[in-house]
């Protein structure tokens, strides 16, 4: 009799085991959706929210439009350098930052497509993968930059040939659109800004819940 009472519990205390490691197998497997923050990749003025609460989103999506505004002054020669010269250096600078920014892109993105299948495997941590897309983030923004310096040092090169120009004189503003992305398939959970707020490089904007 006690025999059978001990088989009896033993028998008991596995199922409940048992069936208290398949209910932790379930709840890990309703947490696993990360938070990724879009930041302002440059100062400017909102010009649109593309993207509201609840919208899906793909990788690359818009999902602020920003508006840049700068002047096309010609820039500082050094003394006895042609304006028309010292434009062109400063082209040649700008070109040479994005394709720099341009490459940092390309070697973040691939880092993050290194890593997405090897989260799912459990063979990288989910920290791993938000770090290489908080890296991919930052080097958009980098070249989007670059991007906005170069189109300024564009503008530039046209005023130094402008005839009769003098330091004084007035320029046009120049407007760029810059786009806030997502750097992950996502929905959107929550918009922080409106048409015509000011925001600054690095600001959140917006967040999103990452597809697992």
């Amino acid at each position: 009799m006690r025999s059978k009472l001990r088989v009896m519990t033993a028998l008991l205390f596995c199922a409940l085991v048992a069936s208290s490691a398949c209910g932790s197998k379930g709840e890990e497997g309703d947490e696993t959706v990360g938070v990724v923050i879009v930041n302002a990749p440059v100062a400017g003025e909102v010009r649109r929210v593309l993207a509201g609460e609840g919208v899906s989103l793909k990788k690359g999506d818009a999902v602020v439009e920003i508006v840049v505004r700068s002047q096309g002054a010609a820039p500082a020669a050094t003394p006895g350098e042609d304006p028309v010269a010292a434009a062109g250096r400063t082209i040649s600078a700008a070109q040479a930052e994005v394709e720099a920014a341009r490459s940092e892109v390309v070697r973040a993105e691939v880092e993050v497509s290194r890593l997405t299948p090897l989260v799912s495997s459990g063979e990288a941590s989910q920290g791993e993968l938000d770090g290489a897309r908080a890296t991919y983030e930052k080097a958009q923004q980098r070249l989007q930059r670059a991007q906005s310096a170069a189109q300024g040092a564009q503008a530039g090169l046209v005023a130094a040939r402008q005839p009769n120009r003098t330091s004084a004189a007035p320029t046009a503003p120049l407007e760029q659109v810059v786009y806030a992305v997502a750097s992950s398939d996502g929905t959107v959970s929550a918009v922080s800004v409106r048409p015509g707020a000011h925001v600054n490089a690095g600001q959140p904007l917006a967040t999103l819940r990452a597809e697992p």
